[in-house]
């Protein structure tokens, strides 16, 4: 049996059509599965890496925020009192207004439970008071609460004037405190 030059060309491309499926089915199929795979994979590592160095970052900003915020407040532990009660709290404050003024109304803010199991060992006692004062005097005021040995901030604070029937210049005067307690 005698072949033709174009039966074997045809043949030969044939036999390399074979062979290229065979390749195809056989190895690159498979290894395009398993190099999938390994992708998926290396995209997992890589997101997991790139949450650690998220969180690593996070904990180190909050690091220097704590040093920062150590630093700043590294003199208030004098002014921390403990066993620093209600009634403590009172006294500070009419030795602070009485000498200023003869009206006063003090109030102390309902406890907010939540706050304090979130601070810890320190918590704030919120203290609303109520006068009427001179402007000069209401300086002093506000100089003695600055001056006072209790961790202390005024975080509120309204007046407003009007005069008496003797025309002194009188101020009503509401003042929030809040006193840093351990």
């Amino acid at each position: 049996m005698k072949i033709s030059k174009r039966e074997v060309v045809m043949l030969t491309a044939l036999f390399l059509l074979i062979l290229a499926g065979a390749y195809y089915l056989f190895y690159y199929m498979p290894k395009t599965e398993e190099i999938d795979k390994l992708q998926e994979n290396i995209s997992s590592k890589t997101t997991d890496i790139e949450n650690a160095s998220i969180t690593l970052l996070r904990r180190q900003s909050l690091a220097i925020k704590k040093d920062a915020i150590e630093e700043e407040f590294n003199g208030v532990a004098k002014y921390l009192h403990e066993d620093f009660s209600d009634a403590d709290i009172l006294r500070r404050i009419e030795r602070i207004i009485t000498p200023y003024t003869g009206t006063m109304n003090i109030e102390f803010a309902k406890r907010d439970e939540e706050k304090t199991k979130k601070a810890g060992l320190t918590s704030l006692r919120t203290v609303q008071v109520r006068l009427n004062t001179s402007y000069d005097n209401l300086q002093e005021i506000l100089k003695a609460f600055a001056e006072e040995d209790a961790a202390n901030r005024i975080v509120d604070f309204t007046c407003n004037s009007y005069s008496n029937e003797f025309f002194n210049r009188e101020m009503n005067v509401n003042i929030s405190v809040d006193f840093l307690i351990r």
